[in-house]
């Protein structure tokens, strides 16, 4: 082993090879400015302030100057400053390497109201998922270090609930663009209207008094809307509410048009249609719950558990928000020979069940309707589709005025009676079909994309997905839904947004800050905490830090606090604390040996 005299160990701790180790960070240091600007701080992040490569460059550094220390070894006095330098420096350095390597960064994003303990990071991940059981792989990504390569050809085995896919991704977009094109040539029933919407400056219900409403006088807008599909069967344009819906039943019809009776059920109604028959039963949701109700002629039971008039899914479970019927919801169990059956059904959400792949034992089809599935809600156009695609148009003001268009044509121009808007319906299909093209703009990571194919078998199936989106791709007996998102981390804490507060400069819009009363629960150690964030102002709690860092507008406003957890920062405030006593060393040593110096001169001048 050589010793600290050695030709090699001199070499490790000269000043030639600390000059050489600092010119090379100063070169990667400036080659990630450059970095920055073309791919993103996310991807300079990953591929170079945190690979494996740049810690080892630092840790190469700390060696270079503990082997330097050590060599003047044993120190004296006036080496104090020296080894305390060393010393303050190495202690830095290995603070960065340890926050990089196991230090924690990321978002939780909380709309107000609302609770969230998983933190989204800046890493992503592929998740593939199918319902069919409940099976699901996670695989990390990192396509963003290189952003400039659009065709990664990355290929993962992904073993899943006994099978063997191959996914591939050949296309990565850093900044994509989508654009649809919409066909009708779906395998499928799937109704979709496409709608042109415009301001109408000629009428104004205010009487010139009121505020202008959004967007301008003359603006227009074309869009799709799909009625089958929960996230795309109406949007919010300006003040008004543009919707197309499909009614399941005669009665939900009539209650959509206007023309319905009250209802004599106000909880709502569960028919069941077992396997061979065509007879439907309806059962009333009933005031008591836990109490079986026989099906007539059958061996089946019906036994309600729960009714939600507007649920909600909270910490301690399934809940009821409000007394109003705003999302009304039952929990029922299907008994019979083939054994029982837990549904949880929703009136206004009719295809939950099988979004979600719930399969059951017992062949039967279940469904739950209440007089809020026929509620339209006020300043709204409702395009309603009738028998053989015919439409009827629903128009509702302000204060719940009705007026219905019986039937609505194509191509014709109907403007609403309580708000300055026009609609028109330019296309209708029944087999919608939505194609999505993908370009790129460039390589910053904006936006992005990657293309997907997997294989099983002889079977092949492909698609787009975006960050923070999902495909369902066909492919054998069951189909698999692969995400594309940010990792996630559970804290061992759960952050809840009280109340939410932008404060702008006066007399503008800009905003000079944000804050949030916020609820943070430890289960684990019993505690319970309020606490205002505000960007000046974190939140420090078993070594995570929450700042204030942005906000999302809208109805319900969302806060974003950035959280951080650095094992390193210790040792980063420790190697700073003794650089400074260096410093301060340094300058009393020097003080002590100029003052001997001229207390030398000038008893050597009276001699």
């Amino acid at each position: 082993m050589p010793t600290m005299k050695s030709p090699l160990l001199r070499f490790f701790g000269s000043l030639q090879m600390a000059v050489a180790l600092l010119i090379a960070i100063a070169i990667v240091l400036a080659w990630g400015t450059i970095y920055e600007t073309s791919f993103g701080t996310a991807a300079v992040q990953r591929f170079v302030y945190r690979s494996w490569w740049f810690q080892g460059l630092l840790g190469f550094l700390a060696v270079n100057l503990a082997i330097a220390a050590w060599q003047r070894y044993p120190w004296k006095r006036g080496h104090l400053p020296f080894v305390l330098a060393h010393l303050g420096i190495i202690l830095i350095l290995l603070g960065g390497i340890i926050g990089g390597r196991w230090g924690i960064e990321g978002q939780l994003i909380i709309p107000e109201g609302q609770s969230e303990r998983l933190l989204q990071l800046p890493t992503n991940v592929l998740v593939i998922h199918q319902p069919n059981p409940g099976a699901h792989v996670e695989i990390p990504t990192a396509f963003e270090t290189a952003a400039w390569v659009h065709e990664p050809k990355a290929q993962w085995r992904v073993p899943i609930a006994g099978r063997s896919i191959v996914l591939t991704v050949d296309r990565y977009y850093p900044d994509a663009v989508a654009t649809e094109e919409i066909r009708d040539d779906h395998p499928t029933e799937s109704p979709a209207i496409h709608l042109a919407i415009r301001h109408d400056a000629s009428v104004d219900p205010h009487g010139g008094l009121g505020p202008e409403p959004e967007p301008g006088a003359g603006q227009e807008q074309r869009l799709w809307l799909f009625a089958r599909d929960p996230e795309r069967f109406g949007i919010r344009w300006g003040q008004a509410h543009l919707l197309f819906l499909e009614p399941e039943t005669p009665a939900q019809l009539q209650q959509l048009l206007g023309q319905e009776k009250p209802s004599a059920h106000p909880r709502g109604v569960v028919s069941v249609r077992l396997a061979g028959e065509t007879r439907e039963r309806e059962i009333p949701v009933p005031e008591q719950m836990d109490r079986p109700i026989a099906l007539e002629g059958t061996a089946y039971t019906l036994t309600f558990k729960d009714y939600f008039p507007d649920f909600a899914l909270t910490e301690e479970g399934p809940a009821s928000r409000s007394d109003q019927p705003d999302n009304p919801a039952v929990a029922l169990l299907l008994s019979g020979p083939e054994g029982a059956d837990a549904h949880l059904l929703f009136a206004l959400h009719p295809d939950f069940p099988r979004l979600h792949g719930q399969r059951h034992t017992i062949d039967a089809q279940v469904r739950y309707t209440h007089g809020a599935g026929g509620a339209l809600p006020p300043e709204s156009f409702a395009f309603v589709r009738r028998e053989r695609g015919a439409l009827a148009l629903v128009l509702i003001g302000s204060g719940g005025q009705r007026e219905v268009v019986d039937p609505a044509n194509l191509n014709t121009r109907y403007r609403h009676p309580w708000m300055p808007y026009e609609v028109e319906v330019t296309d209708a299909y029944a087999h919608a079909r939505v194609i999505t093209h993908f370009t790129n703009r460039g390589n910053e990571v904006r936006g992005e994309a990657l293309h997907l194919i997997a294989q099983e078998a002889d079977a092949t199936a492909e698609g787009w997905v975006g960050r923070g989106g999902e495909i369902t791709l066909p492919l054998g007996a069951e189909p698999i839904t692969v995400a594309y998102r940010p990792a996630q981390r559970e804290l061992p804490v759960t952050i809840k947004a009280l109340d939410f507060r932008k404060i702008d400069y006066p007399g503008t819009q800009m905003a000079a800050g944000f804050e949030c009363d916020v609820e943070m629960t430890d289960s684990t150690r019993g505690l319970l905490l309020i606490r205002k964030i505000s960007m000046n102002n974190p939140l420090r709690y078993r070594g995570y830090s929450f700042f204030q860092s942005s906000y999302i507008p809208g109805e319900v406003e969302t806060t974003v606090l950035s959280v951080r957890s650095d094992p390193g920062t210790p040792l980063v405030y420790a190697g700073f604390i003794i650089i400074i006593g260096g410093v301060v060393g340094m300058f009393v040593t020097r003080s002590r040996a100029t003052r001997s110096q001229g207390s030398r001169r000038r008893k050597g001048a009276r001699a």
